[in-house]
């Protein structure tokens, strides 16, 4: 359940529906085994896909809006946690912001330099001392896999940023280290110019901090843990905050 009803007119003007991933439309939990020496590298992610039951949903959902997934993962993941759902009407946005695949068409939506890649590597090599379980495998964010937060993170990327323009954010199981400028929000806002979309035409649904611009950018932001993200509408109960927005939708939009 929502914490209160959207209004109808509001609900009527929807052009598309974004989903935060872990946590929201699938549970979250990610298994990270890495191993490194001097002549190879070895990577093995283990983590969940989207039901079959919220796939039927979403698919019937597609034939009214968009549905736009934004997630911290990367793109080569999101296609296989995603596959029931691809094809038309179907956007995945990857690495909180920075990648959108649009029906096979990928945008880049942020910059970037060489010296931002040899700054990121230098700070990878200070992190692998720390009792870390792994990098994920991306291409513009550094997702490091801890079992707790650890504070010498934040030290060692402030050391190695005296431009400061890099953040961290912890997530509960990773940190997320990328520029200040990138959001989900800051992609949204690109994306939605690129598809002519308005504000008042998406509606968004996350879970935590990294989704905190997401749900400010849509013209309808949702909260699925109302304790550690605030909005004005939150879900309620056990079930998956994003499986609820998604049977809202059918239900009030007669689907």
């Amino acid at each position: 359940m929502l914490n209160k009803e959207i209004p109808q007119q509001e609900l009527n003007k929807l052009k598309m529906v974004v989903l935060d991933s872990d946590g929201v439309s699938l549970p979250r939990g990610t298994d990270i085994l890495e191993k490194e020496g001097s002549d190879f590298y070895q990577a093995v992610i283990k983590t969940n896909k989207i039901t079959d039951r919220l796939a039927e949903k979403l698919n019937r959902l597609k034939k009214r809006m968009k549905v736009c997934v934004s997630s911290g993962r990367g793109l080569i993941y999101l296609q296989s946690m995603y596959g029931k759902i691809l094809g038309e009407g179907t956007i995945l946005q990857a690495e909180n912001g920075n990648l959108s695949l649009i029906e096979g068409r990928i945008m880049q939506h942020f910059e970037y330099k060489e010296k931002y890649f040899k700054k990121l590597a230098t700070i990878r090599e200070e992190i692998k001392k720390l009792p870390i379980k792994g990098f994920e495998p991306k291409q513009f964010i550094m997702s490091v896999h801890a079992e707790r937060e650890i504070p010498e993170v934040y030290e060692i990327v402030k050391r190695n940023d005296p431009e400061n323009e890099l953040k961290v954010m912890w997530n509960g199981e990773a940190f997320d280290i990328q520029k200040k400028i990138v959001s989900k929000g800051e992609g949204l806002k690109r994306l939605m110019q690129e598809l002519k979309i308005q504000k008042e035409e998406t509606i968004a649904i996350g879970d935590r901090i990294n989704d905190k611009e997401l749900i400010e950018v849509a013209g309808i932001g949702i909260s699925a843990d109302a304790d550690k993200l605030k909005a004005d509408y939150w879900t309620t109960g056990e079930e998956l905050g994003g499986e609820v927005l998604v049977e809202y939708l059918l239900k009030n939009l007669n689907l």
